[in-house]
């Protein structure tokens, strides 16, 4: 069973707000209209949620998160950070890396990823993007990365990393990995290396437990510095246009 504190908060984060693709708007230009056009020093998160086999694996394995028992919308999410000459550079653990996992155990699976691997809106009809309030040189800073890549101790991302392929493949009988407390890879790199730069970023979840759908929750109800500690205050846009179990309502509400 996978426990989660639910915020006290009844209505949603007002800085959370939905953004409708323009026509056939890749994601890539979805974000640009988005992002900053200067760096402002904040770290951002890039949710995505895919459409593909391993994609729906990940999405109805966090349907445990929420309430209604209802698949997650969110199959992945990355941390979003500039560079000294104002490119976006991508953070990540992925299921499917595009070059392949190499050895993991080197770096803890945590690398480079590419923006262009989530512009098809086809594979990846959801997406957001979240701002949190770290700054990208602490969370993302040199000593950060080689801590989380050496220091296993923290989180084994490797070892979430053998549970999650388990499971989305349908080996033998691999249970849910997150009703046994184990989080979705890159969740638990997001959440483990905001709190080492002290931003709480999943308030009723352990970092280790986190996943996707839970990050969602919190940028929609754990807004409030009341409720999470100073700082823990999320903002960004989303779009959703794929579903699953539901029919998506007015603004991308389930219906």
């Amino acid at each position: 069973m996978l426990a989660i504190r639910g915020s006290q908060n009844l209505t949603q984060n007002d800085q959370l707000t939905y953004a409708p693709r323009r026509g056939d708007e890749s994601n890539g230009a979805w974000l640009a209209r988005h992002l900053p056009a200067a760096d402002d020093g904040l770290l951002r998160l890039l949710l995505v949620g895919g459409a593909e086999p391993l994609h729906f694996r990940l999405r109805v394995a966090q349907a445990h998160a929420r309430h209604d028992l209802s698949p997650s919308h969110w199959s992945h999410v990355a941390l979003l950070s500039a560079t000294s000459r104002g490119r976006r550079q991508l953070w990540e653990c992925a299921l499917d890396p595009e070059d392949g996992f190499g050895f993991p155990p080197e770096d803890n699976a945590f690398r480079f990823g590419a923006l262009e691997a989530y512009d098809d809106p086809r594979r990846f009809p959801n997406v957001a993007l979240l701002t949190t309030g770290a700054r990208h040189e602490a969370v993302l800073s040199k000593p950060a990365i080689h801590a989380f890549r050496h220091q296993r101790a923290a989180v084994d991302v490797v070892a979430l990393l053998h549970a999650w392929l388990g499971y989305a493949w349908g080996v033998g009988a691999s249970a849910n990995p997150l009703q046994q407390g184990l989080g979705v890879p890159s969740a638990a790199a997001a959440d483990t290396l905001l709190a080492s730069a002290g931003f709480d970023l999943t308030p009723g979840l352990s970092s280790r437990a986190s996943c996707p759908e839970v990050i969602w929750q919190a940028a929609k109800w754990w807004q409030r510095p009341a409720d999470a500690g100073a700082g823990a205050q999320l903002r960004g846009v989303f779009c959703l246009e794929h579903a699953l179990g539901a029919r998506l309502g007015p603004k991308g509400r389930r219906r």
